[in-house]
C-alpha cells in the first residue's frame, strides 16, 4: 500500500530535538502544512519522525546546521563533540543527513566566505574563507566511508521544513513499499 505526501503528513509526527535551538521558521513551516511534531531528546540529530507510532527516530535522522558560520563553529570549538555524533548517526540510522542552511550547493559551500562586514565587526575573526575548509571537511569524512552520511543544502532556510519533510516522507515510502511486498510474499 503505497502512501501519498497527503496521507504521510497527516499521519506523521516530526521528532525535534529538545536541544535544537532557532528554528522557529521550521516550526511555523509545520504549524501551516498541519504537520504534527514533538519536542523531545534525540540520540543524535535535531529531526526525526514517526508515522502510526512506529518511531525512526534511529533510523532516519536529520542534523541541522543553521548557517555555514554554525558548521565552521563545530568544526573548529567542538570537533569531538561533532564527531562523535556523526560516528554515532552513521554507524546507528540507515539514514543519516546533514543539512546546511545558507548554501544551495557545495560548490556554494566551498566558495563560502564571511562577509566583509562580520569579517570588521568581529576583531577575533581571522579566517574569511570558511567554507573551503567545512567543504573539504566533509568531503573527508565521506572519503573511505569514514561517516555514511549525505549532506543537504537549503539556500533559502524558508524551504528547510519541506527538505525535511521530503526525505522523511521518501524514506518512509520506500519502507512501506518494503513491508508491503515482504508481506505479500509470505
Amino acid at each position: 500500500m503505497a502512501i501519498d505526501k497527503k496521507s504521510f503528513l497527516r499521519l506523521a509526527k516530526i521528532y525535534v530535538d529538545t536541544r535544537e535551538k532557532e528554528w522557529a521558521h521550521i516550526e511555523a513551516a509545520f504549524d501551516k502544512c498541519g504537520v504534527k511534531y514533538e519536542r523531545r531528546k534525540l540520540d543524535f540529530g535535531d529531526y526525526s519522525f514517526a508515522v502510526n507510532e512506529r518511531d525512526f527516530s534511529m533510523s532516519c535522522v536529520v542534523e541541522r546546521k543553521a548557517s555555514v558560520d554554525e558548521l565552521y563553529g563545530n568544526l573548529m570549538h567542538d570537533r569531538q563533540r561533532i564527531e562523535k555524533e556523526f560516528d554515532a548517526g552513521s554507524r546507528l540510522s540507515k539514514q543519516f543527513l546533514l543539512l546546511v542552511e545558507g548554501v544551495g550547493s557545495p560548490e556554494a559551500l566551498r566558495e563560502y566566505k564571511v562577509p566583509n562586514w562580520q569579517m570588521k565587526a568581529q576583531e577575533r575573526r581571522v579566517k574569511r574563507d570558511i567554507g573551503a575548509f567545512c567543504h573539504a571537511t566533509l568531503l573527508s569524512w565521506q572519503s573511505g566511508a569514514k561517516f555514511d552520511f549525505r549532506t543537504l543544502y537549503v539556500e533559502d532556510k524558508t524551504n528547510t521544513a519541506g527538505k525535511i519533510l521530503e526525505e522523511f516522507y521518501y524514506f518512509w515510502k520506500n519502507y512501506a513499499e518494503l513491508v508491503a511486498a515482504r508481506r505479500a510474499a509470505g
